[in-house]
């Protein structure tokens, strides 16, 4: 028996398929290109795939492949879905029916960048296998245990009830960090923890006996450290500056701020963390240096909700492979005296954690 989870996004479509009893991976890999030049992978196995597929051909073309790997659809016992954003509806797993995606289609405003992609493919997938329980994995989930303090907004608290307030994301590879640290050290969970989930999208994470009570990211995606192509923090002003001087469309300003900005904006060269560290040009030194001091400033910003730091976890693509961004991250945090051995890699595999979220919402 099997369960599949997928992870849709804007282009791309990652699977991994899991023994349900012992959690074991059996494969992962992903349906990348969609829209443009769709092909699979898996396993170092690279297949192209017919021109200007939809998600829902990738889901059946999928399908299709793991059948001849001997997956089909009487061996899936349920699918795991990572669904962005929440809200304060959903604060764990759920198992999917027609409410529930009413439910989340009213919460598309809060990610639109996001959500209609997850929304799009359960949907799909619900209509491909009608026989298999389907479960939603909420990125959000993990931070529902912030204090409410550290959820509001400075806004008229009016916003508030319409949904205006912090969420946090990455939970799910903060879920993962929490369960898998005390098996990869042999010791005990920290007590208080930075976590920095550090990739295309990042963030950190204040944990506290394996609870989120802080997080950098808030209402959006586009919120707390510098990314790739993301802002991070900026001063709202700027915002109005550039709508009202610049003459900014709203969508020019969401373009702007999502896919124009962060390393790639800081640098004019990339907003691939590798391409920088291997360039000469001293415009890619600059974008990483403000990408280390700016992370390690949301650090400390974190400090005050844990009331202390006993460890550091780095993890995501940039977090897990770049060493020179996690010396410079931690150099600027000397101060706060967590010793090198604390300091911790855990690779992210949000897969797993979703893997898990269904094993238990379909009762073993």
């Amino acid at each position: 028996m099997a369960i599949l989870v997928l992870n849709a996004g804007s282009s791309s479509l990652k699977f991994a398929v899991y023994e349900p009893r012992e959690l074991a991976e059996v494969l992962r890999g992903q349906v990348s290109g969609i829209g443009t030049t769709p092909h699979l992978e898996c396993g170092g196995v690279k297949e192209s795939l017919p021109v200007n597929i939809s998600y829902r051909d990738g889901l059946a073309i999928l399908l299709d492949w793991l059948k001849k790997q001997g997956i089909d659809a009487g061996t899936i016992t349920g699918v795991g879905h990572r669904v962005v954003h929440g809200g304060s509806a959903f604060t764990a797993p759920t198992l999917i029916d027609d409410h529930v995606l009413t439910t989340l289609d009213s919460l598309r405003s809060l990610a639109p960048l996001h959500l209609p992609f997850g929304i799009g493919v359960l949907r799909d997938m619900r209509a491909l296998l009608p026989d298999v329980r389907q479960v939603a994995c909420f990125d959000t989930a993990f931070h529902a245990t912030q204090p409410e303090l550290a959820t509001r907004l400075p806004l008229p608290r009016a916003y508030r009830d319409k949904g205006y307030r912090r969420y946090g994301f990455h939970g799910l590879n903060y879920e993962h960090i929490v369960a898998h640290l005390p098996q990869q050290t042999g010791r005990p969970l920290p007590h208080r923890m930075i976590a920095a989930h550090l990739g295309s999208g990042s963030s950190m994470c204040a944990i506290k006996d394996g609870k989120s009570v802080g997080t950098t990211m808030g209402f959006s995606t586009a919120d707390g450290l510098v990314m790739g192509t993301r802002t991070g923090s900026i001063d709202p002003g700027v915002l109005v500056a550039l709508m009202r001087d610049e003459k900014l469309s709203l969508d020019q300003l969401e373009d702007l701020l999502y896919r124009k900005s962060g390393l790639l904006g800081l640098s004019g060269i990339s907003g691939d963390m590798r391409e920088l560290l291997a360039s000469p040009k001293p415009e890619a030194a600059e974008a990483v240096e403000y990408y280390c001091y700016s992370a390690a400033r949301h650090a400390a910003s974190l400090v005050p909700a844990l009331g202390g730091v006993d460890a550091i976890v780095f993890s995501g693509g940039v977090g897990e492979n770049a060493e020179p961004v996690r010396t410079r991250i931690m150099s600027h945090l000397a101060w706060l005296g967590v010793p090198a051995a604390h300091v911790h890699v855990v690779a992210a595999n949000e897969e797993l954690t979703m893997a898990r979220d269904v094993v238990d919402v379909l009762g073993g």
